[in-house]
């Protein structure tokens, strides 16, 4: 499931960018970005390990 987030987070940038381009908008240019970070913490696992937490802090 990590996979898949990750790439369509990628799918997501590269599309903004490409808009961004093409328009010169700048609500491509935050999606750009914003797809960029949801990629970063995709990557990063943050998310499949619920950010660090584990069932004694429920």
């Amino acid at each position: 499931m990590q996979f898949l987030a990750v790439i369509i987070s990628a799918v997501m940038f590269a599309f903004s960018a490409w808009m961004y381009s093409q328009t010169g908008d700048w609500v491509a240019l935050v999606f750009m970005v914003g797809s960029g970070g949801y990629g970063l913490l995709f990557a990063s696992g943050k998310v499949a390990s619920g950010f660090g937490r584990d069932a004694s802090d429920e």
